[in-house]
């Protein structure tokens, strides 16, 4: 069996809201192997992003702890958090969030700029990881020139370009057409298989869960696998 590289446990998260307490999870206990894809399901407002949100360091439970190739997360200094965040975590959402004023090619190497590496050790990478994804030729392409689908290729190569152990995924084709969300999953699923690549994808697309090494389901607060 591959080695665990993630394990959350106990993770809880509470909100006070205008109208009262709100605890999102409750308990969430969830591990994640090398090179494993992992489909987190359930339905709108259960908690998924908030749960992403948690495993990437981008925001600290309210109790639990997570665990990254041996490392305590939520023991480092927000500093340190940031270091750690872009040099071992990669990020796909729903929307690209790729700078409007940059190119396809300066979008992909910026994680790796903000990583303290330089131009001329980047860039090479950048263009073999777009040309890998069929966007050769498209590099000096700002997001507006760039169709739907090219835009989500770029900001999942983006997610690679400072080698991470594990990428998450929040919701990635959800606002693709079903040709385009076919061949993002696709891409994927090559991704994680020749870079030995872990996944963690929230997502309402079951055709999408079902490819997945695993499908963990979260209801009441809590993850169930499927």
């Amino acid at each position: 069996m591959s080695k665990t590289i993630l394990e959350a446990h106990d993770i809880h998260k509470s909100y006070t809201t205008p109208v009262g307490f709100l605890h999102v999870l409750r308990g969430v206990d969830l591990e994640v192997r090398e090179a494993e894809i992992v489909a987190v399901v359930g339905p709108s407002g259960v908690g998924k992003s908030t749960l992403l949100h948690i495993l990437g360091a981008l925001d600290r439970p309210t109790k639990g702890c997570l665990w990254m190739d041996s490392i305590d997360v939520f023991s480092l200094s927000d500093d340190g958090l940031a270091r750690f965040r872009n040099r071992t975590i990669g990020f796909v959402f729903q929307f690209h969030h790729l700078l409007p004023e940059f190119s396809a090619l300066e979008n992909v190497m910026m994680p790796a700029l903000i990583a303290g590496r330089k131009p001329q050790e980047v860039v090479g990478q950048a263009r073999e990881l777009l040309a890998r994804v069929g966007l050769e030729g498209r590099e000096s392409h700002k997001p507006a020139e760039l169709s739907g689908g090219e835009l989500q290729r770029v900001a999942v190569v983006r997610s690679l370009i400072n080698d991470p152990r594990i990428v998450l995924a929040d919701e990635p084709s959800g606002n693709l057409d079903s040709a385009n969300s076919l061949a993002l999953h696709e891409l994927i699923w090559d991704l994680s298989s020749s870079l030995k690549k872990s996944f963690v994808i929230a997502t309402h697309n079951l055709e999408l869960a079902a490819k997945a090494d695993r499908i963990i389901k979260l209801a009441d607060g809590k993850a169930m696998s499927g």
